[in-house]
């Protein structure tokens, strides 16, 4: 099927020809379906091979807009990711899991380091004694509080299977120094996950719920008043949006390049939904959630005989789930790039398995 597939689009890619289009553009919206074509070959899930093909008929349909044909290769290049994350074997995973707590453990090393305002990369240097002025906060070599918090949420899971030390000093940091919600609710899955495995009685395991509960909501009104009180005006918009074209979309990355006018209060501060499922809703309409909603019911359905085997896993499927309703780990590279090993190595485990 590879080797077909490889020379039909050797064929089609000189030879596409359409009258009257432009022919420049017309060769690359006919490499970009010859890329769709070639992820749902060499992706065994059918659903996200349809998603991907999706996706770029999409971004052909805004009249392959430079943003939408960025969003679409960006989805290529997750689902090729996907696609080799399904072939590793339980020791390629471990040392996956590895490199993925060594990187977690340097920005930790270097929130240190712009904690005592001695940054030397990302703070300025003050105009005397080289003291560095602290004007960016804690954000690691991410630039930014939110997408850090993210990427440790996701992570965090992996690194407590590596080692817990390292995961508990990890959950510290976030919750003490970064002050994100997104980070706290992964601190608070991968803990119930620890706990729930730990604790011998069912009182002490809900004892545990309750605690981890309540300690969210006490959270949550402490750290994210503000954002909590603006992401549904913008959560209404969008539906607004969605309501002139629900099933087809506006196109790959649409909300962030400005396509609708947005009230000044949104238009200045937020360049996304803030909600996964929105934007995938907003952007590729009802069309492209079929295959996610495919996607999800699938595995869960497959994951009720092999949830043990999934391990570490499945809290961290929870983290991207949850944090997918409220924030964008799908448009950060780093966390995307985590999710596409993660979902990737949970088919993996349960084909083995079943």
């Amino acid at each position: 099927m590879t080797r077909c597939w490889l020379i039909l689009g050797v064929l089609v890619a000189p030879l596409a020809v359409v009258p009257g289009w432009d022919l420049p553009a017309m060769k690359n919206d006919a490499f970009l379906l010859l890329g769709a074509g070639a992820a749902i070959v060499l992706v065994r899930n059918r659903w996200v091979g349809l998603f991907t093909g999706w996706t770029v008929v999409a971004a052909l349909l805004t009249g392959a807009a430079p943003w939408a044909v960025r969003g679409a290769v960006g989805v290529l290049a997750w689902a090729l990711v996907y696609h080799l994350a399904t072939t590793l074997t339980e020791t390629g995973w471990r040392s996956v899991r590895v490199a993925v707590t060594v990187a977690a453990v340097f920005q930790l090393l270097w929130l240190g380091v712009q904690a005592v305002h001695a940054d030397p990369l990302f703070f300025p240097l003050a105009s005397q004694g080289g003291v560095v002025a602290p004007s960016v906060g804690l954000v690691g070599w991410f630039g930014n509080p939110m997408d850090l918090a993210l990427y440790l949420a996701l992570a965090l899971p992996l690194i407590a299977a590596v080692h817990p030390l390292i995961a508990l000093v990890a959950a510290a940091v976030m919750l003490t120094a970064l002050h994100v919600t997104v980070g706290a609710l992964g601190v608070a899955v991968t803990g119930l996950w620890v706990g729930l495995r730990a604790l011998p009685t069912w009182w002490l395991r809900a004892g545990l719920v309750g605690l981890v509960v309540a300690a969210g909501f006490a959270y949550l009104w402490r750290y994210d008043a503000q954002g909590a009180g603006l992401k549904p005006l913008v959560w209404s918009q969008t539906l607004q949006l969605i309501r002139a074209k629900p099933l087809i979309g506006w196109g790959p990355n649409a909300f962030d390049h400005s396509v609708f006018i947005l009230t000044p209060q949104i238009a200045n501060y937020w360049n996304f939904v803030f909600n996964e499922y929105l934007q995938g809703w907003l952007e590729l309409g009802a069309i492209g959630l079929v295959p996610v909603a495919g996607y999800l019911a699938t595995l869960g359905w497959k994951l009720r005989r092999c949830w043990r085997a999934a391990g570490e896993l499945i809290p961290a499927l929870a983290i991207l789930l949850i944090t997918a309703a409220v924030s964008i780990p799908m448009r950060i590279g780093p966390v995307a790039l985590l999710a596409a090993l993660v979902l990737g190595r949970l088919e993996a485990v349960t084909r083995e398995v079943t």
